[in-house]
């Protein structure tokens, strides 16, 4: 068994070796109420070898702060993540080492510490869903520290964060679609992706990321395989869709598939008149006068990736300004405006979840809820007549 239990002024301590320290022998002391107490942390050590042989002893290393630990921890995601994920996990992390709880010992983090530190962000002005957001990236932090035996259980395990608060998406209806869609033709040259997102229900990174080799226009399909992503700092990376069901097929509205080779042709007449960049993807020039062949459907005009900013800010507000239509998420909204006129025509859930990339059907089902509230009335029409039919055979 490790360490050895001594009985001092009332109370038992178990005293474990704890390495080394510049040459010279360091032990750990914990001390207990009653030698049961100590005999059952001793045993719990003997089964935790891993921790008693660094030093961690039963509440994990007594120096390391959860602060710190939180900061080192991001820097070995890093290659696992994609640009925009780290920087959002750097400003959670950043608000925890602000706050009282990111001096504390990681081995000393508790359950109550972190719900207070839930109720301190929710006091400071953060939603219950960012919240939730904060308590996700520090179970799976701290499942890494139980993994690496620096801790031996995860607190925010069985510590209770406040629930996500599911918002009801703005939609338009499919008249303001219409609207949206004939005025964006006659005034924008953005109008392709807009009728594409309409079409398809493409989240904007994966419109923006499409490439001409993604799509065959002979069967009317498109393959989603990757999503640009802008870097805050400047740049983009073209990644990975969202999840594994986010790579899939699409099925093109005939009105999609005759529009995209007309701005195919734009493209070419494009490259014809520019003549090619030498640096192609490595050019840093934002307003470079050369194309750039990196094969994006849905690009600039001199051939390089497209900001979805540019599309909100310089297109899509001053489109919806003149129409009087809500313009702040209508971009992402589009996408769910797909989704709703599907669902109210009949389609199948199981078909609406593939063509968004949403992981189960059950997902799809929760984010379309009040679509489905509103065809009661009409489920209800169907059976009256199913009904009726019936009274007129029995009768009959």
């Amino acid at each position: 068994m490790p360490g050895r239990i001594f009985k001092r002024e009332g109370s038992y301590v178990l005293k474990i070796y704890a390495g080394r320290e510049g040459g010279k022998k360091k032990d750990k002391w914990l001390t207990f109420r009653t030698r049961q107490e100590a005999e059952a942390a001793q045993r719990e050590l003997a089964s935790h070898t891993l921790a008693h042989s660094a030093g961690a002893g039963l509440y994990g290393s007594p120096r390391e702060r959860f602060g710190p630990y939180l900061t080192d921890w991001l820097k070995r995601q890093r290659p696992r993540l994609a640009p925009r994920t780290y920087e959002r996990y750097e400003q959670f992390i950043a608000q925890v080492r602000s706050d009282a709880i990111g001096a504390i010992p990681l081995a000393r983090i508790a359950p109550r510490a972190l719900e207070s530190y839930y109720g301190r962000r929710l006091d400071a002005g953060l939603t219950p869903t960012t919240v939730n957001h904060h308590h996700r990236l520090l179970h799976k932090a701290l499942r890494d520290a139980v993994r690496q035996d620096l801790i031996l259980q995860n607190p925010v395990a069985s510590a209770v964060a406040p629930k996500r608060t599911r918002t009801r998406p703005e939609v338009w209806t499919e008249a303001q679609t219409l609207l949206f869609l004939s005025e964006a033709k006659a005034s924008s040259q953005h109008y392709p992706v807009f009728l594409f997102m309409v079409g398809t229900g493409a989240r904007v990174g994966e419109a923006l990321g499409l490439r001409w080799r993604d799509l065959n226009l002979d069967e009317g399909v498109a393959y989603i395989t990757q999503a640009l992503q802008r870097n805050r700092g400047g740049g983009y990376v073209l990644k990975n869709p969202k999840s594994t069901h986010s790579r899939r097929a699409i099925s093109l509205p005939p009105e999609v598939v005759e529009e995209l080779p007309r701005l195919r042709a734009l493209h070419e007449e494009g490259r014809l008149r520019r003549g090619l960049c030498a640096e192609q993807a490595q050019c840093t020039r934002p307003a470079c006068s050369r194309w750039h062949d990196l094969g994006l459907v849905f690009c600039q005009p001199n051939g390089k990736p497209l900001h979805d900013n540019n599309l909100r800010q310089r297109d899509l507000q001053r489109i919806c300004s003149k129409l009087g239509l809500p313009w702040r998420r209508a971009l992402h909204n589009l996408r769910h405006a797909h989704g709703s006129y599907l669902i109210q025509r009949g389609v199948s859930v199981k078909v609406v979840q593939e063509r968004l990339g949403h992981a189960t059907a059950a997902f799809t089902l929760n984010t379309y809820a009040h679509v489905l509230a509103g065809m009661q009335e009409q489920a209800a029409q169907a059976i009256s007549e199913m009904l009726r039919d019936a009274k007129r055979v029995a009768e009959g």
